[in-house]
């Protein structure tokens, strides 16, 4: 298997993906390749799966499009964000070490 390097400023991505589910789906990616309109790394969670090693995730891509916004995720998440602010979108990139103290 071909490993790939991540990028170098903010390598992780947590989302809420809507894809060809019938709600947002929660991912946390490690970023390999960052363009305008999409995005491509390693999916080290999706939804309740949670991957530990990199040789166990699977190498995906996103379209930026399809990334959730915070009015169209579930009760729970809309409950703790202000209304003003459900036309958001869910994408936040942070560090390295956000991964490591936070989980995935």
């Amino acid at each position: 298997m071909k490993e790939y390097s991540i990028v170098r400023s903010k390598p992780v991505a947590r989302l809420y993906y809507q894809g060809s589910h019938s709600h947002p789906v929660r991912r946390t990616v490690l970023v390999i390749e960052n363009k305008k309109h999409y995005f491509k790394g390693y999916e080290m969670r999706e939804g309740d799966v949670v991957r530990t090693t990199i040789s166990q995730t699977p190498i995906k891509s996103y379209s930026k499009n399809r990334i959730a916004k915070i009015g169209q995720c579930g009760r729970r998440l809309r409950k703790r964000v202000p209304s003003t602010m459900h036309t958001r979108t869910t994408y936040e990139r942070c560090k390295l070490l956000d991964l490591v103290t936070r989980g995935v």
